[in-house]
């Protein structure tokens, strides 16, 4: 154990070899033994030179013979160290048994855990009554700086030696430490390498010290010290083997409870991701799911919201058939609003993407809220020269509205709500957990005064299938919802709560890195036209309300149902069509494809993209190759008709 290497160290501390010469000639020593356990003849033949051991009748050990040969030490050398092999036996052969007992006793004790914290501490609790000292303290290297760092110190002083940094080289231990040597000062007053400053630390004066490395797989990780004997006698080569025997068990634990320690943690991590894997997998198939049905769901509500806008052109207000359509068309935007729940969870959320001002979207969006929620009092701080943000407006309105409901929830009695927009600059170290780039960016928070979440409601908080029914009022997508929007803009989005005193949500952002100008909004109005449109979308209820509508307008309309046969009646008749109006999700021959076709017959031409949910981002690229704009699907005649008049003015 001890000795098995020991004229390779002893070689190594009195300089004849280096640690890496030690290294190679025992890697090699290594493929001669497995060379011989498996039968294969030697790949090199080693002359054996005539050098012996302190005891005549054995030979040289094989170490030895390598070192030689590989020209690393001479033979002279050899002798010398294998004579202080010799010393080094006789010292352990002379061990006092009841001594060597009790040092593999306590070393027994010390491997008998493998969590590094209780390792430690086993070593410092024991390690003076392996050699009767009076203080000991393991060092630790850290592999960052090179410091050796006090860990766990014994003696009389020991709550004065925690933290304390020693450089390599520095003192005793920094000795050892350099050198990766053992170390005995029988007197420290006659070792200028002892740090007299110590004693001013420990508060006790330092006679004696015995130091040792200590190495795992020969990488060093720390030094053992002892210091000052019981009796005020100076330690001994007795006292080093015992400490070294220990000190060899001592590794072995801290080593075995270090890799125990990283096992654990890497297969927690595993378990982590697979967790997360199965969660991603199962959010991404219900996203797909989601957005298949609001893509259904948003066909039917046009289809309705359609039919709603002709039949209050002929309706006269005063009739009492104008409300109840006014209020069918309310119901048809809370569908809207549930599809656009869908469409945020599925990350599908993102469409039409401008430069806008958070201050303004925050100030409007928490009025509408707060006309009808009388018993909360909003109160609102903006930083006046806020950056501005590219984002879907209609989009982050509806991830506000979400969190202030869900402020509403949980304030039953009534309460507080605190709203703030302010720049921000994230640091890598802040964005790394969200894959996301450090920079600027602008913070919208949301603090309520409610029942607040426990730790276990925070970390669910945006898990679709989570909800906290006992504690707030409704349950359904809102916050799922909100957190895929958000992530779909490249943005974070975090909460942070306590039990009875709140919670507050935090939206964080990314600012553009070129300004650009805010588009702001034209306001609504019904215009009639004379101009020609084409319409192309695959629902026959779509293409039927449509055409009625814009017809109803005095507008001239072709109509089709499939991008192929858009692409053919836009050929024939590029002169006279002034504006085609997009599906962006159909059969064979999408939206995308469609445009970039009828782009290369007119560069110019004037496109109003129309869906209900897009795909990975697909509006947002068609809009980027220049398409004129985007109407999400349910639209009003008014909405539809505006945007019209917004591209063809």
């Amino acid at each position: 154990m001890v000795l098995r290497r020991l004229l390779g160290e002893i070689m190594k501390d009195t300089g004849f070899i280096s640690n890496s010469q030690l290294e190679k000639a025992l890697n090699r020593q290594k493929e001669i033994f497995e060379e011989r356990t498996l039968q294969v003849e030697p790949k090199e033949t080693f002359p054996i030179p005539q050098v012996r051991i302190a005891h005549a009748h054995e030979k040289t050990p094989l170490l030895g013979i390598i070192l030689n040969y590989m020209g690393f030490a001479t033979i002279e050398e050899i002798e010398k160290a294998l004579e202080k092999q010799g010393q080094m036996t006789d010292v352990y052969k002379s061990l006092d048994s009841e001594k060597l007992g009790l040092t593999l006793e306590i070393s027994a004790i010390v491997n008998s855990t493998i969590h590094l914290t209780e390792v430690i501490t086993l070593i410092m609790k024991y390690v003076n009554n392996v050699v009767s000292s009076a203080s000991s303290i393991l060092m630790l290297l850290d592999h960052k700086t090179g410091d050796l760092v006090f860990s766990v110190p014994m003696g009389p002083t020991k709550d004065g030696l925690r933290d304390i940094r020693i450089p390599t080289g520095k003192g005793i231990a920094g000795w050892v430490a350099e050198r990766e040597r053992p170390l005995l000062v029988p007197d420290t007053k006659e070792d200028p390498r002892f740090d007299s400053g110590i004693d001013e630390i420990n508060g006790f004066e330092t006679k004696t010290i015995l130091c040792l490395p200590l190495k795992a797989k020969s990488k060093l990780i720390g030094v053992l010290e002892v210091i000052n004997k019981l009796d005020d006698s100076p330690f001994t080569e007795e006292d080093t083997l015992l400490l070294s025997i220990f000190a060899y068990h001592a590794t072995v634990a801290i080593e075995n409870a270090r890799q125990y320690s990283e096992l654990k943690d890497n297969l927690e991590e595993e378990v982590r991701v697979q967790k997360k894997l199965a969660e991603y997998d199962k959010t991404e198939a219900l996203g797909q799911m989601a957005s298949s049905v609001a893509h259904e769901f948003n066909n039917l509500l046009m289809h309705i919201q359609g039919t709603i806008s002709l039949m209050l052109l002929d309706v006269d207000p005063n009739n009492p058939h104008h409300e109840r359509l006014k209020s069918i068309e309310k119901s048809v935007m809370r569908g809207s609003d549930v599809s656009k729940q869908l469409l945020g969870f599925a990350r599908g959320g993102k469409y039409d993407v401008k430069k806008v001002d958070l201050n303004e979207i925050v100030e409007k969006s928490s009025q509408v809220f707060g006309r009808t929620k009388n018993e909360i009092k909003i109160y609102r701080k903006y930083q006046t020269d806020v950056w501005t943000v590219e984002a879907d407006q209609g989009q982050i309105e509806h991830v506000l509205l979400s969190l202030y409901r869900n402020a509403w929830q949980a304030m039953p009695g009534g309460g507080e709500l605190y709203l703030g927009v302010e720049n921000a600059h994230l640091d890598r170290e802040f964005v790394r957990p969200y894959n996301l780039d450090p920079g600027d960016y602008v913070k919208i928070s949301i603090r309520d005064t409610g029942v607040g979440m426990d730790k276990d409601s925070q970390e669910r908080v945006f898990d679709p299938f989570f909800t906290t029914k006992e504690t707030v009022r409704g349950t359904g997508l809102g916050l799922p919802s909100a957190y895929g929007i958000i992530s779909n803009h490249k943005g974070i989005i975090t909460v942070q709560s306590i039990l009875e005193e709140g919670t507050t949500f935090s939206i964080y952002l990314p600012t553009p890195k070129k300004e650009v100008k805010i588009e702001r909004e034209v306001p609504r109005k019904i215009s009639r036209g004379k101009e020609t449109v084409l319409l192309v979308d695959d629902e026959d209820m779509i293409i039927e309300i449509g055409k009625e509508m814009l017809e109803k307008m005095d507008y001239k309309v072709f109509a089709t149902r499939n991008g192929e046969e858009a692409v053919k009646i836009f050929k024939e008749n590029k002169d006279i069509i002034d504006l085609v109006i997009l599906d962006m999700i159909m059969p064979d021959m999408g939206g995308g494809e469609t445009y970039d076709r009828m782009k290369e017959i007119t560069p110019d031409v004037k496109v109003l993209l129309s869906s209900g949910y897009s795909v990975n981002g697909e509006a947002t690229s068609i809009l980027e190759r220049g398409c004129s704009g985007f109407i999400q699907k349910p639209f009003s005649m008014k909405d539809l008709l505006s945007k019209i008049r917004v591209i063809l003015d």
